[in-house]
């Protein structure tokens, strides 16, 4: 895809799927959010662990995903990162989730860096947002 910042597939195993034999719902969740922290921020440079190592975690503070089409037991769910915007505290995830070339979801997630100790937000690392938005600008251009 080539407005894609970020991607992975995914096969979708058994335990993936409900009675239905369709994957559950959460599942699309479950895949975005591990994509997104810490596969997308490791191919960028950024060792989450040294984040956690500062007291630094992310949260999430709200999740919103359509639904278009079921997926089933072998099939590839190419997951993309789509787009990020950056807050103070906070950035915005967007994502796509594919079978065939075909949507089948797509959605936001929003995540709150806090410390870990208080629990109360703080701003985004400069690192993080640096490398973060050199990705994106290099993507969008070219």
């Amino acid at each position: 895809m080539k407005d894609s910042l970020f991607s992975v597939p995914v096969k979708v195993r058994y335990y993936d799927t409900d009675l239905s034999r369709a994957v559950y719902f959460t599942n699309y969740i479950k895949w975005f959010d591990s994509i997104a922290l810490p596969d997308f921020t490791d191919a960028l440079g950024i060792d989450w662990r040294s984040l956690l190592e500062q007291n630094l975690d992310a949260v999430i503070a709200h999740v919103s995903f359509d639904y278009k089409a079921p997926c089933y037991l072998d099939d590839v769910v190419d997951i993309h990162i789509t787009d990020v915007d950056l807050g103070n505290t906070s950035m915005t995830i967007y994502g796509s989730l594919y079978k065939d070339g075909t949507l089948v979801a797509e959605g936001k997630m929003v995540y709150v860096i806090v410390d870990y100790t208080t629990r109360r937000p703080v701003p985004i690392p400069g690192f993080f947002k640096e490398k973060m938005e050199a990705h994106i600008r290099t993507k969008k251009e070219g």
